[in-house]
């Protein structure tokens, strides 16, 4: 029917039409299976278009009408897709139907309204299946042939044991326990109604990526997955949470039809089985009874819970009552001295706590001669002092705060929940233990937790050092052991503000910590100069370079490089300040050049001169090179007549732009 035709005359053609006592239509407004993106809100949620669909039950033919721009789909829509049914498909249809099936009661009764004049019943129905069929084939159409089944479909699943997971699942994501648990956090949860299958879980979202559950066949599945990087399991077994659009169609249905509760759009739960070809089995109903009873246990669970490294929880979902034995394997395992499986990230300071110990050791003490001092050391050490409990290294009582050092130092070492709880623990007997916070900083799961723990960890550590003390150290702070706490706070603060765009108060910090510890012995002056470069703070940056022009990193001479050729271009002493660097490092400018290639992972040691220094080396100075207008061009020109100079053909590819 063109819009352009008056209703009263499309329903006049219509009702010429024969009409067949045993043709029947089924069909509505429904949400199509694709995604359109918001032109309103380019930011916003992808939405469902609305159609009129209609199909002949006797034929099996049927007909979609979409709303054209500014058209409401309503039930002016759904009677304007019917009657385009009937005149587009006049000769296989051979007349109209002498009833109609709609689910929505609403429709239902404005249909009826109209087509009564033309002596065709409007029937409300529960089910319409030809229509649920041809959205199938529409999906499958949509979707390169592959459809995903909804939770529905799931042996034995019913509406009403989705409606106990929804709340659930919402429950769980409104405890995050994701803040409180990491990736390398084993669960093992046992119970008669859990499947061996799921009785071994992880709590995703720590990352920040990707948040839920996923459950493991063994402990040993879980470690080969967290202790080999790059690993690639054949099946994602488990619940997450994502967006709308990453539901099945099937599922994004009954959410809306069912009115199920999330908490934000970012947190439809989708319960799972994937499989690494793309398939996608769904839960059947144990299994699901199963996943609701951990979301629900693991909601409930308190960090002392957590710390205490097994608990006991009873809930209630859906069919009956769970009882749940959990457990932290591994963080048992780690409190009792045993192998404890994989170490992601593991930062040990042994060198940093054997002198810490050695200063309360010999503070009282005082020595004729360095001799005699070196003789000392060695026999605590012969002695096995450094090896003892802190406080028999000491030879006295320890306060407070030096207590909490050392678990702030084993916090650093371990890995999972025995992060955060010795963490947890140092801060219960000495609130100034800056360490600690910076741990809990780095266990959180957003960049705005991290920042509210650094910022306490940072005015824990300036306590800790006194405002006298820490007036007198300035420029020599690193080399006290004291002040390191603090200064480990600083900086992790400053890369989160930098992390999270603010910028110049990330740049303050690190002039700051630059100021208090000119000998830079944490790298500061790699993450500030080439801010300084990318942002035009010519004067700032040029002073920067000066202070440390011995530097023999390869991030030194490259940047030299970019600065002199914003200064002059491409002129004889850019060239030769990119030779120099080229000859420190000959990798850096292949990755300038492609910075796609720079390994995503950064190793946590390099050699100089290495392609994992040249890999650091390009991600910090990437950015500066992309906002100098031609510095990319240049560089390209540049290896060209390097690799010329040395006889050998072009290997370095500039980067499509």
């Amino acid at each position: 029917m063109s819009s352009s035709i008056p209703l009263p005359i499309a329903l006049g053609r219509f009702k010429q039409l024969p009409q067949r006592s045993n043709e029947i239509w089924q069909g509505g407004l429904v949400r199509l299976p694709a995604w359109v993106d918001n032109l309103v809100d380019p930011d916003g949620p992808p939405y469902r278009p609305i159609g009129a669909l209609w199909v002949s039950l006797r034929t099996g033919l049927l007909h979609m009408t979409l709303p054209q721009e500014g058209e409401v789909a309503g039930a002016d829509l759904a009677l304007k897709g019917l009657i385009e049914f009937g005149q587009k498909e006049s000769k296989r249809l051979a007349g109209r139907p002498s009833i109609v099936q709609v689910r929505d009661r609403e429709l239902a009764d404005a249909l009826s309204a109209t087509l009564a004049a033309l002596n065709t019943t409007v029937v409300r129905v529960e089910q319409m299946p030809a229509v649920a069929e041809a959205l199938r084939s529409l999906e499958e159409a949509t979707s390169g042939g592959q459809r995903h089944a909804g939770m529905l479909e799931g042996t034995g699943v019913t509406a009403d044991q989705l409606c106990t997971f929804a709340d659930a699942a919402a429950d769980f994501f409104r405890a995050a326990p994701w803040r409180q648990l990491t990736n390398e956090d084993l669960i093992v949860a046992k119970a008669p109604q859990i499947p061996k299958a799921m009785r071994h879980v992880c709590v995703l979202g720590n990352a920040g990526e990707q948040f839920g559950i996923a459950f493991f066949e063994s402990r040993q599945a879980f470690e080969r997955i967290y202790s080999r990087a790059g690993f690639l399991p054949q099946r994602a077994f488990g619940v997450t949470f994502g967006p709308i659009d990453d539901l099945p169609f099937a599922d994004v249905d009954l959410w809306e039809d069912l009115h199920l509760p999330v908490v934000n759009p970012q947190a439809y739960p989708l319960a799972a089985d994937l499989a690494s070809d793309g398939t996608m089995r769904r839960l059947n109903a144990k299994e699901l009874t199963a996943a609701e009873a951990l979301l629900r246990a693991l909601a409930q669970t308190t960090e002392d819970e957590l710390d205490s490294g097994s608990w006991r929880h009873e809930v209630k979902p859906f069919g009956g009552t769970v009882t749940l034995e959990l457990s932290l394997p591994l963080l048992l395992d780690e409190e009792n001295g045993k192998p404890s499986g994989p170490k992601l990230g593991v930062m040990p300071r042994v060198a940093e706590r054997a002198s810490v110990r050695m200063g309360r050791l010999f503070a009282d003490q005082t020595f004729e001669s360095l001799d005699d001092a070196n003789t000392a050391i060695e026999r605590a050490d012969a002695d096995g002092l450094f090896e003892k409990d802190a406080e028999a290294a000491a030879g006295r009582p320890l306060m407070d705060l030096e207590e909490a050092q050392e678990l702030a130092y084993d916090a650093m070492e371990a890995t999972g929940r025995l992060k955060i709880k010795l963490a947890r623990r140092a801060l219960a007997l000495s609130p100034d233990c800056a360490d600690a916070y910076v741990v809990l900083g780095d266990a959180s799961a957003s960049p705005q937790e991290a920042r509210e723990w650094y910022e306490r960890g940072v005015d824990a550590g300036a306590r800790a050092i006194g405002a006298e003390q820490f007036a007198a150290l300035q420029g020599e702070f690193w080399g006290h052991l004291e002040t390191r706490p603090y200064m480990r706070a600083r900086l992790a603060l400053a890369q989160t503000l930098g992390e999270l765009g603010q910028e110049e108060e990330a740049l303050d910090h690190y002039r700051q910590l630059l100021r208090l510890n000119p000998n830079d012995n944490q790298g500061v002056r790699y993450l500030l100069l080439p801010a300084l470069l990318e942002q035009h703070r010519d004067e700032e940056a040029d002073r920067l370079i000066r202070d440390y022009d011995g530097d023999v990193q390869a991030t030194w001479p490259y940047a030299r490089a970019l600065r002199t050729f914003q200064v002059e271009g491409n002129g004889p002493g850019a060239r030769a300040a990119l030779e120099n660097a080229v000859r420190v490092n000959p990798h850096v400018i292949g990755y300038l050049l492609n910075p796609d290639s720079i390994p995503p992972i950064a190793p946590p040691h390099f050699a100089l001169g290495s392609r994992e220094e040249a890999a650091y080396a390009a991600e910090a100075l990437e950015a500066a090179f992309e906002a100098t207008p031609g510095a990319r061009s240049w560089l390209g020109a540049m290896v060209g007549r390097l690799d010329a100079r040395r006889g050998r053909p072009r290997r370095a590819k500039r980067r499509p732009r």
